[in-house]
């Protein structure tokens, strides 16, 4: 089967000789002379998570600490990328929305009143690349607290010209049991030695790590995860991730087994005020 799962392979576009001052990727030399829009967190996520137009967020470095801001997705956009280069990047914000929403609908049909069994394909690749897409944006709209830093031309090189992470760099998976699930995402950067070595990103509650480096602290969990498993009443879910690439297939996944309390409100440990 992973012999049948098609990664995304950048086009490089044809060389323009062009460098556009606000794009990040100008170091690539085939800028078009249009700056765009781009969401820093993908638009078809914001979509998801979005009531009468607006999402909450905190964290952002312009944010009051501590309170949460309701802002209208459409504002939620920074001029990082020239319109080639964003929309070169398109296909990895289509397939992580895919993704997204298949954690949703997973626990969602488990405490339906007539769950079915499923299988959903994706390439891993594409996940981790994603994920490196969303730190590039964070970082280049300068929306990382206490990081002045600039991205890396071999970022650049990982998105735009299909260059491979480095040994051990990109996705990690928690195999730690959730309590609870929230409809929600979470960005968090893992900082040391005033560098960014890595990205937590909670998606629906189950933690994914993107490492960029070999960051101190405890174990990040499962490298290059087979995929994610959930269950209830004999009925399983499952997201099969697959990495062609890999000399050695990797079996360890996550399991997860549902128990018919998701949450259709705010995490249960938020103080009172957020919550409003």
């Amino acid at each position: 089967m992973a012999n049948k799962i098609k990664c995304i392979q950048i086009q490089k576009p044809g060389n323009t000789r062009y460098q556009h001052e606000k794009c990040y990727a100008k170091g690539t030399g085939n800028c078009s002379t249009k700056i765009s829009g781009e969401h820093v967190i993908s638009h078809v996520i914001l979509r998801s998570l979005e009531k009468n137009g607006k999402v909450k967020i905190i964290g952002l470095p312009w944010q009051k600490k501590g309170h949460f801001g309701l802002l209208p997705t459409n504002t939620l956009k920074s001029n990082i990328l020239c319109s080639t280069h964003n929309s070169i990047l398109s296909e990895f914000d289509s397939e992580m929305g895919r993704f997204f929403k298949t954690l949703i609908d997973n626990d969602q049909n488990l405490i339906s009143a007539k769950p079915e069994s499923n299988i959903a394909h994706f390439c891993g690749y594409d996940l981790e690349r994603w994920m490196l897409k969303v730190l590039c944006g964070f970082i280049a709209s300068n929306q990382i607290a206490n990081f002045s830093g600039t991205v890396k031309d071999l970022y650049v090189d990982i998105l735009f010209n299909n260059m491979p992470f480095p040994h051990n760099w990109g996705l990690y998976i928690s195999p730690l049991p959730l309590t609870q699930i929230d409809h929600s995402f979470g960005f968090m950067p893992l900082m040391e030695n005033g560098d960014v070595l890595g990205v937590e990103f909670l998606l629906n509650n189950v933690r994914f790590y993107l490492l960029l480096g070999t960051p101190g602290g405890p174990s990040f969990g499962m490298y290059h995860p087979a995929g994610i498993e959930s269950a209830n009443n004999g009925f399983k879910r499952r997201i099969e991730i697959y990495w062609p690439n890999d000399s050695q297939e990797n079996l360890q996944g996550i399991y997860l087994h549902s128990t018919g309390k998701t949450s259709k409100g705010p995490p249960r440990e938020w103080p009172d005020e957020w919550k409003q």
